[in-house]
């Protein structure tokens, strides 16, 4: 074909796409081929053309806002119940539990009726050379009794998530704010090596969480009793290597956790690893040392954890889960710093006018030592009901003993419940807890149960200088728990 027929033809093409609309432009060749006007040989280097034409053609550049809204994404979690608690705790007994009628209704007051418990709110953004920034607001709107949140049992409310059930073990000051729970940045080195600095996911109590998947019914064992905090400042490695067959996160961190002022005088050394030798089985490790905490010499809080999980990797039918804990705050338990022990005030009280408040504060903060060689164990598991995939039966056994000296703030915990998962969104669960605690007692009017301070008197055991009367309490939780999310 002559030159000046194959220009004759281009123009032709050029005309028509110029005239044409949008569906029209791709098909004109097609038609002029398929009427005759032009051979296939042209048909082919006219396709050519418009190949070459377009890859030289620069895009168009994007805007600035589709820059910015490229990789975002923006999640909401809310967690609230209904709950309704009996026993010990809402039962006027001065004489044996110390708990005098106003202070019995007003128990029962807090306990029973509805609570928005949690509110997070994610946004993550991710770039396309493998690395991310998520930024994670949290707010604990658990405010009952009051408007404010001084996380003591007075009249200006009590805020952490323990209330209104009085478990111990509850970190942080200042509740029913807002906090940065996350706020880091996450890049994936290597395949199975990732680099994340900032505010973020200490070694355990996310992994355990997502294994558990209620955490909208409550916090894990060791973030309910204080054995760990769930976020923290500082860097860490982590990855999946061997296939996935080993999880490992290891990190050096602030150790007084996000919801308190981090104090840079120590640090915090954690890591967790996890290895599924065959699929079914993961057994795990994880430790903890910090050698010094707010600059108080000899306030080295020590952790270490032994889990083992069995389920089913093929349909989620079952998960088994057995936990191990021990833990020791160091050589302050008990001098100047204060009491031992910090047992929850939010049930006890040792008088006809007024609620005790043991060690001034509801729970342990993380600032302050709460562990004498403790020991604690944990079993969960759930299962699905056949036919019926999207609702499952669970429950979770544990016992705590912060110290390794006295019966005082012993706490076991027995919960069972079932749950249907309507999606990854929206849950709903029912479950029954029975709470049996040991707290200390103070003065007269709380009869029996005496922890001896002297030797001889322990039976030859060792002196408890810091104990005094303690008091059991049993209490029962009838809970309906909620999870959206979007």
């Amino acid at each position: 074909m002559t030159y000046g027929r194959l220009a004759t033809i281009i123009s032709m093409v050029a005309l028509a796409v110029a005239v044409s609309n949008g569906s029209a432009q791709a098909a004109v060749e097609d038609i002029l081929l398929e009427k005759g006007q032009i051979t296939k040989e042209d048909w082919l280097k006219i396709k050519a053309e418009k190949e070459k034409e377009a890859a030289l053609t620069p895009p168009a550049p994007a805007s600035t806002v589709s820059n910015l809204l490229k990789g975002i994404e923006l999640k909401a979690t809310f967690y609230f119940d209904y709950t309704y608690a009996t026993g010990d705790s809402f039962t006027g007994d001065v004489a044996n539990k110390g708990i005098n009628n106003p202070t019995a209704n007003n128990n029962r007051g807090l306990a029973t009726g509805f609570h928005f418990t949690r509110t997070y709110l994610t946004l993550i953004k991710r770039f396309d050379e493998g690395h991310h920034f998520r930024l994670t607001l949290d707010q604990m709107v658990n405010n009952v009794g009051g408007n404010s949140c001084p996380n003591a049992n007075s009249s200006a409310g009590n805020c952490h998530e323990a209330a209104p059930f009085g478990l111990s073990g509850y970190a942080g000051t200042g509740r029913n704010t807002v906090f940065v729970k996350y706020a880091y940045y996450n890049h994936v080195v290597l395949p199975g090596l990732e680099v994340r600095i900032g505010e973020h996911q200490t070694p355990w109590i996310e992994y355990e969480e997502h294994r558990w998947t209620y955490r909208f019914r409550g916090p894990v064992m060791v973030d309910e009793q204080n054995f760990q905090t769930s976020s923290d400042l500082g860097v860490s490695v982590l990855g999946k290597v061997w296939n996935n067959k080993v999880d490992y996160h290891i990190s050096l961190q602030s150790g007084e956790g996000y919801q308190n002022t981090q104090d840079g005088r120590g640090l915090a050394a954690l890591g967790r690893v996890s290895i599924e030798p065959f699929q079914g089985v993961i057994v795990s490790g994880f430790y903890h040392n910090e050698r010094e905490r707010n600059g108080v010499t000899g306030f080295n809080p020590q952790r270490l954890l032994g889990n083992v999980e069995v389920y089913d990797p093929q349909a989620d039918r079952f998960k088994v889960n057995a936990q191990a804990v021990w833990a020791d705050d160091g050589a302050n338990v008990g001098t100047a710093l204060g009491p031992a022990i910090f047992v929850p005030g939010t049930y006890n009280g040792n008088d006809n006018t007024s609620a005790a408040v043991y060690g001034a504060r509801n729970g342990p903060s993380t600032s302050i030592p709460r562990f004498h060689q403790a020991r604690g164990y944990e079993f969960w598991g759930y299962y699905r009901i056949p036919l019926i995939e999207k609702m499952r039966l669970f429950s979770r056994y544990y016992f705590m003993k912060p110290n390794k000296d006295t019966t005082a703030g012993d706490i076991q915990s027995i919960l069972f419940g079932i749950s249907y998962d309507f999606s990854k969104y929206f849950s709903v669960a029912l479950d029954y807890t029975l709470l049996k605690e040991t707290v200390l007692g103070s003065g007269t009017t709380v009869g029996g149960q005496v922890i001896s301070t002297s030797t001889a008197g322990n039976g030859g055991g060792p002196t408890c200088t810091t104990c005094g009367r303690t008091v059991d309490y049993d209490n029962q939780i009838f809970g309906v728990r909620v999870l959206v999310a979007f």
